[in-house]
């Protein structure tokens, strides 16, 4: 019995080292594994072609109003009027609110009184000139007391504008900090005023890039509030400085906004477009790495692939742009380059 075990023992360890052979000095064999196997493999392919590369940087921003000040009061009095409607536009010198100026306005009525009293002694004094009846002296001192006159009621009058408060620019009011009645004092905060119709938007960009930056260049912005909408604006200022600490520069950028769906303060994602030109790119995915160098599968009209050295310029998310090595219309492989080698027979599945 024990003698029957050994010699099957024998003859299955004979039959795996007959196989073992078959299989390492069987010619097609040898063949089907330089070529990666006798099956063809399973791969997706794209078609190489020219279109637009967008070389563009990311950034975070906040919008800014395109004119922005606190409405404040100039000086200390009681409000006789206050004309805020919040949220709602104003036009250029409309009135917001005026303060009580009963003493302003009879100051100026009083110093418009003796003004004229000494213009006309001024005159008198002059026709008496004429006749030797009088000295150049005395109308010297009488012109000085009606140039007097004149600066103390510029004076008064400049006090008495002071008591009306007008919006600067076109604008929209914001929140009515005070009421009707209530006395001010200097520099009190009455509301604001945001001109919205343009939106500035103020963002970093790294010193890289500054070579590449310039009045006018094309930036989009979006917003969490409207998801994927997208707002085009274009770049107004770059800064002279550079943030010696980030070592970025700020960039404004100016959006127009007659919807006002934007405001001052949101935070804004910004893409910044820096170039755009035709070139022939390929997906990052088709890259074969290998030391310093870059390669792809090319497939021909058999459906077997070679190896394919390339020279890369530009890369954005998910491309990058091919300087030589392929032309237009050539097919590569874009997945399971992992799976190919030199030869390898290949089965399109997707492109």
């Amino acid at each position: 019995m024990i003698k029957i075990h050994s010699k099957l023992i024998w003859i299955i360890l004979i039959g795996l080292l007959a196989f073992t052979a078959y299989l390492y000095w069987n010619p097609s064999s040898q063949n089907n594994q330089q070529r990666g196997g006798g099956f063809p493999v399973a791969v997706k392919t794209a078609k190489v072609k020219t279109s637009p590369m967008i070389i563009s940087v990311s950034s975070l921003g906040t919008g800014i109003a395109n004119q922005s000040i606190k409405v404040t009061s100039p000086t200390s009095d009681f409000i006789t009027e206050l004309n805020i409607e919040e949220g709602k536009a104003i036009k250029k010198d409309a009135v917001i609110a005026r303060l009580h100026d009963v003493q302003e306005r009879a100051r100026v009525t009083e110093l418009e009184a003796v003004l004229s009293d000494q213009k006309r002694q001024l005159g008198r004094l002059k026709n008496l000139a004429t006749t030797q009846a009088t000295a150049q002296s005395l109308i010297d001192e009488q012109q000085t007391r009606v140039n007097t006159s004149i600066a103390q009621l510029d004076i008064a009058k400049a006090q008495l504008a002071e008591m009306t408060i007008t919006a600067p620019f076109d604008g929209y009011l914001g929140l009515r900090q005070v009421s009707k009645g209530a006395y001010l004092n200097s520099g009190t905060v009455i509301t604001t005023l945001d001109d919205l119709n343009t939106l500035k938007v103020e963002f970093s960009v790294a010193e890289h890039y500054l070579a590449a930056l310039k009045l006018g260049m094309p930036f989009n912005i979006k917003n969490a509030a409207y998801g994927d909408i997208t707002f085009t604006g274009k770049v107004s200022a770059i800064d002279t400085r550079l943030d010696p600490v980030t070592r970025t520069i700020t960039v404004h950028g100016q959006i127009e906004n007659s919807d006002l769906r934007l405001r001052p303060g949101m935070l804004l994602q910004v893409q910044l477009v820096l170039e755009e030109r035709v070139v022939m790119q390929i997906s990052e995915k088709a890259l074969v790495p290998q030391q310093d160098k870059q390669f792809v599968y090319l497939v021909d009209a058999d459906n077997k692939v070679s190896r394919k050295e390339v020279t890369i310029g530009q890369r954005i998310p998910g491309w990058v742009e091919v300087i030589s090595g392929l032309k237009d219309g050539d097919i590569i492989v874009i997945e399971g380059t992992q799976k190919l080698r030199e030869g390898s027979m290949i089965n399109q599945v997707g492109a």
